[in-house]
């Protein structure tokens, strides 16, 4: 951030978010802990949100302290005969204590409910997670793509491999995938180590040997990531669009261009291109394209745009006038429903349901989430806008592993290579399973992450603290509270996982312990454990301090 002034403004465009999505996280941790310590028997004095001062609270009638804190960066719960919010046993309180009093505090409790009372907060977590994808499963379902490539990128790993255009991949390391996100997600997390791509091509499956190569990729919020490509897409990224006067026009590309590399850079989506140029204002930039089957050349000075980041940031952003997408109608099919309304070839789509789209594809998606029910778009035709009313179809097809896939569409395309997309609803019991699906994937996904860090494939500058956990709630905020919660839910499963480190101070050092002890037959010696809470706390504030420092240099680099 350049500036004090910059700096605040971030923390307020982002703050209201980040701690709904902490206190929520934290709420169902201590949650977890409170009602199994309950169920117990261990009496609970405090149930805390935040640390340090108290704001506000109450006391119900078991003696629990209810209790909104000043500092929203964590929670706790802390059980009868507990020292502070550590759960660290007050040795002379419990000393002092009568028989049935140390029967309901936490360190006289059998090793088992003190086992389960700690684990309790973790499971909560992931449980938590669980039932956030599900709901979203079950309220939005998903639009997939099938595993079909289109396009390889130019000396990328796929390409030095042997995939080519129209391969449709079926498994990786013999594992079956039905996505293309799927493969995108495997391949992400294993950069630098080979990997067996099974393909059908002509009607005959054929295996590939294929090292991902690392690069760093940003998304649409200009946050940067490390991650593991093959370089294929789905989708050719032709020129659509070429803006009068812009850039690009005066260099001389035109409509239906494939563009091949930006600066020797090989592309494989649009996307590579537009975020190339969004960080080049007013440089000079040559791109490679492909016209006629030869490649060519073209220098333009990038053009300078003000846009606002999701912070409310202004800054300036590189533009040569370009577009992938256009909401023209490439294609009718027949008897179709686009058809029967009167739509015809080359209108312009301009919005669905009054809701601004920007391709076909935006179009074909609101179709498919919307089977039998009108929709009306507004359409320019000849320099005129009309309003027409049209109802998806819904067919059933079969997809690529034989199961039945139902589709609803008006009957158009954008007229190029098509992207076959799917729309899967969810019912309540396989939402559930896929809401479980997500949270192993993230666990795993965590650990691949930090092997990959052990090894030396990818940097540590992933690990985000506070800032960064901050401004992606901001981020997240403004796609919509959906996004929010899937945030939510994608974090809950990473704070259950970090509390179950066998660290002191966390729940997973607490496991630790209590391992011992029931190995031992009695627990450590109380210096034993005070030595072991130090490490441990020191640790985690080295940890936090880390992430803190990652956070603050990726927003000054």
């Amino acid at each position: 951030m350049g500036s004090a002034a910059g700096f605040i403004g971030f923390l307020t465009n982002n703050v209201i978010t980040f701690v709904f999505v902490l206190s929520l996280l934290v709420f169902v941790h201590e949650m977890g802990h409170y009602l199994i310590g309950r169920w117990s028997g261990i009496r609970i004095m405090a149930f805390s949100i935040g640390f340090g001062p108290e704001i506000a609270g109450f006391t119900d009638r078991h003696g629990t302290r209810w209790k909104l804190s000043l500092v929203p960066l964590g929670g706790y719960v802390r059980f009868f005969g507990d020292e502070d919010a550590s759960s660290k046993t007050d040795a002379d309180q419990l000393a002092a204590m009568t028989e049935e009093e140390r029967a309901q505090s936490f360190a006289g409790a059998k090793l088992w409910k003190r086992a389960a009372t700690v684990a309790a907060g973790p499971i909560a977590n992931f449980l938590l997670a669980i039932v956030i994808f599900a709901a979203l499963f079950s309220i939005y379902g998903r639009t997939a793509a099938d595993p079909v490539v289109a396009m390889v990128t130019r000396d990328g790993a796929a390409a030095e491999a042997g995939i080519q255009p129209g391969d449709r991949l079926m498994a990786i390391d013999g594992v079956n995938v039905t996505t293309f996100d799927e493969v995108q997600r495997y391949v992400g997390l294993r950069p630098g180590r080979t990997i067996v791509l099974s393909v059908e091509r002509d009607g005959q499956k054929r295996d590939f040997r294929i090292v991902p190569k690392l690069v760093e990729d940003t998304d649409q919020f200009g946050n940067k990531m490390e991650m593991g490509r093959i370089g294929i897409a789905l989708v050719d990224p032709l020129v659509t669009t070429v803006e009068p006067a812009g850039p690009a026009a005066k260099a001389g590309l035109l409509t239906g261009d494939r563009l091949i590399a930006i600066d020797g850079h090989n592309v494989a989506t649009y996307y590579d291109i537009g975020r190339y140029v969004s960080e080049r204002p007013a440089k000079n930039i040559v791109l490679t394209v492909q016209r006629n089957g030869q490649m060519r050349d073209f220098a333009m000075v990038a053009g300078t745009l003000t846009d606002i980041d999701a912070s409310g940031n202004k800054k300036n952003v590189g533009s040569i006038g370009i577009g992938p997408i256009d909401p023209l109608v490439g294609s009718i099919a027949s008897d179709s429903p686009a058809a029967a309304v009167g739509l015809e070839l080359g209108d312009r789509i301009l919005s669905v349901d009054d809701h601004a789209v920007g391709s076909i594809g935006e179009v074909q998606r609101f179709a498919a989430s919307h089977a039998d029910k009108p929709i009306k778009l507004s359409v320019e035709r000849n320099g005129q806008t009309r309003d027409v009313t049209v109802t998806p179809k819904t067919s059933e097809e079969t997809d690529i592993f034989g199961a039945p896939a139902k589709i609803a569409t008006i009957g158009i395309t954008d007229g190029q290579k098509p992207l076959k997309l799917r729309y899967e609803a969810y019912g309540p019991f396989r939402a559930l399973g896929e809401g479980v699906k997500q949270t192993v994937n993230i666990v795993s996904g965590t650990f691949e992450y930090l092997g990959n860090v052990i090894g030396g494939y990818m940097k540590a500058d992933q690990l985000g603290g506070p800032i960064r956990v901050a401004q992606m709630s901001g981020q997240m905020a403004t796609l919509g509270f959906a996004a929010v919660l899937q945030f939510a839910a994608i974090l809950s499963v990473s704070i259950g996982l970090l509390n179950l480190m066998p660290v002191p101070v966390l729940d997973g050092g607490h496991l630790m312990f209590y391992a011992i002890e029931a190995v031992r037959g009695k627990p450590l010696g109380a210096r034993a454990q005070d030595i072991a809470f130090r490490i441990g706390f020191a640790m985690v504030l080295s940890l936090m301090v880390f992430a803190t420092w990652n956070d603050i240099s990726s927003r000054l680099g």
